[in-house]
Order: C-alpha cells, then structure tokens, then sequence
C-alpha cells in the first residue's frame, strides 16, 4: 500500500499538472477566491473508482459561464519571435504560452510553411515548429562554426 505521504505528493504534482494548463484568467480567479478547485468523481464514487478524478476550476457563484475566447497569433509575430530565440525548450515554452489548440498548433504550422501529418498531436507539432524554425537554424550554426585553433 501506498503511504499517504506518496499519494499526496503524486495528487500534488497531477494538480501542479492542471494548473499549469490553465488561462491566466482562471489562475487569477483561483488566487482571488472567485473561482474553486472542485473534485469530480469519473465514474462510479471517488472512493471505488478505478481512474482519479481529474480537478476542475468551478466558479463559486452560480452565473453562467463564458467561455475564453480562443487565442488568436499572428503567423509573422510568432516567426520574428521564434527567430529571436536560441533554445530550444525556450522555444517549445514559447508555444505553450501562446496556448493555442492543436488545430491553431496546425494553422500556426502551416501559416510558418511546416507541413505536419493530419493525425500529429499537439506535442507532435510543437516539436516540429520548434525543430523548423529554432532547431534547425541552431544545427546549421554548430556545423558550420569553425573548428578551434589546434595548439
């Protein structure tokens, strides 16, 4: 059996996990109060339950909620700010601030002239903008560096 001090360190991280998915604004309504992590069993009781419960942000009043309007980038700004960029976990940090859903993943990609498979994933076509755009150019800087002065 799991001690408690395991399962409370893996329910820790797997919460550090959603937070960071979610928008600034639910975050600030988090910190403030406005807003409530909820618990929401998956199936069955939380107790029996094969699969954890996934945390929620719920507001705390019963208004109706309004979506977040999808972000929207400009192709050109993401390219000038991708060329600005030497690292590429810099870079890959760089889309998953923009968060963009994996079909503006793919319009971003192919708007910056990167052809991604149908069926990439979100990670997929982050790694190929990163590689297309950062990786590619910091590879074509190390080949052609010259080598040091032998002694």
């Amino acid at each position: 059996m799991t001690s408690p001090a395991d399962l409370s360190h893996a329910v820790l991280v797997r919460v550090a996990e959603f937070l960071r998915t979610l928008p600034a604004d639910q975050l600030a309504a988090l910190a403030d109060g406005s807003a409530r992590l909820q618990l929401a069993a998956t199936g069955g009781t939380a107790a029996t339950s094969d699969r954890p419960a996934r945390p929620s942000v719920a507001p705390k009043s019963r208004g109706t909620a309004k979506a977040a309007p999808a972000p929207t980038v400009e192709p050109e700004k993401v390219r000038a700010d991708l060329a600005a960029i030497d690292d590429r976990a810099a870079a890959g940090r760089y889309l998953d601030d923009l968060r963009l859903t994996v079909p503006q993943l793919k319009a971003l990609a192919k708007n910056l002239g990167i052809a991604v498979p149908s069926r990439a994933t979100k990670a997929d076509v982050r790694r190929d903008i990163v590689q297309w755009t950062v990786g590619r150019r910091l590879d074509s800087s190390a080949i052609s560096r010259p080598a040091p002065p032998r002694g």
